[in-house]
């Protein structure tokens, strides 16, 4: 992706996060909402700011990223629950953006529908299961937190209370706000994005292709599979057309071929949080972002590799 490109969009989708996080502070949405976010935060335990920037994800994970990012900056939720929050993120991400709009229609048209189904759907149960253990653990170690079903809030106990507002002022106030942090934010963006790309272009994904390589003799497939690792460098899609060319040439049967799959999505993930999200975080959380970097890797990687232990315990 080119660096300029992907500053530009990035930037963009940061800026529109937290204006919108802003514009809805100013609003009555907040409340009108809650019929969505109440049951949501019962379930999870985890404050109505948070349950936002999670529906938020169903846009584009940078827009939720910003949304809490800026709800954690005005001390509205506390480190704790931006890391769970952070943990159960990419299940909203991988229903409303990647599975829809773009590994499912791919997977299914290059590997055809019963590879391309049954990796995809592998993928989606690692995306429940990583928001299970965020559930799990918000529910046993937070203090349960009151949430009311209605919407008879102290302070909005009439209807004309709750209907919703959206003037001229509401945006340009929202706006106002949201400007405050985006002048922090932004520059903090520019600079880790490019740190990032200069990181990259000395070799930091040769070091990683390195790392990877043994994995694919751990679990005994050939040699040429390590052409799905470079392919999934450039893009999934890549990753695809490789792996499907493999199994035409009868160098991959179909186990192998979702094996090599599975650890080439560990591959991708690990490329993006060095390329995207760790710079992402940083520049939106601060030193806060690390640790919310290292968490959150961590946690997808045990659970990506348990699954691929529960695949060869099933189909070998």
């Amino acid at each position: 992706m080119n660096i300029l490109h992907y500053l530009i969009q990035i930037l963009f989708l940061s800026s529109v996060g937290i204006i919108i996080a802003g514009i809805i502070e100013e609003t009555n949405i907040f409340f009108i909402i809650k019929k969505i976010t109440k049951p949501l935060c019962l379930i999870s335990n985890l404050p109505e700011e948070c349950v936002l920037s999670l529906l938020g994800n169903f846009i584009n994970p940078t827009v939720g990223k910003s949304m809490l990012a800026k709800y954690y900056k005005e001390n509205k939720i506390n480190s704790k629950e931006t890391i769970i929050t952070t943990i159960i993120s990419p299940l909203p991400t991988i229903l409303g953006e990647s599975i829809f709009r773009i590994i499912l229609p791919l997977a299914v048209a290059i590997l055809g529908v019963k590879l391309g189904v049954i990796y995809v759907s592998i993928i989606v149960i690692s995306g429940f299961l990583q928001a299970l253990i965020g559930i799990l653990y918000a529910n046993l170690f937070f203090e349960r937190k009151a949430v009311k079903i209605n919407n008879n809030d102290d302070n909005y106990n009439s209807k004309t209370d709750i209907k919703l507002h959206l003037t001229v002022n509401d945006i340009i106030n929202g706006f106002k706000k949201s400007l405050k942090i985006l002048k922090k934010i932004i520059p903090m963006i520019i600079i880790f994005t490019f740190l990032m790309d200069i990181l990259i272009k000395l070799g930091l994904m040769d070091v990683i292709g390195y790392i990877f390589t043994p994995i694919f003799k751990i679990f005994n497939l050939p040699g040429d599979a390590i052409t799905v690792l470079i392919a999934n460098i450039i893009h999934s899609s890549a990753g695809y057309a490789t792996v499907d060319m493999l199994i035409k040439n009868g160098i991959l049967n179909e186990k192998q071929a979702l094996l090599t799959l599975l650890i080439g999505n560990i591959i991708t993930t690990t490329m993006l949080y060095l390329k995207y999200t760790f710079g992402n975080y940083i520049a939106l959380f601060g030193k806060f972002g690390i640790k919310l970097t290292i968490i959150n890797y961590s946690v997808s990687l045990i659970i990506k590799i348990l699954l691929i232990a529960c695949v060869m315990l099933l189909m070998f």
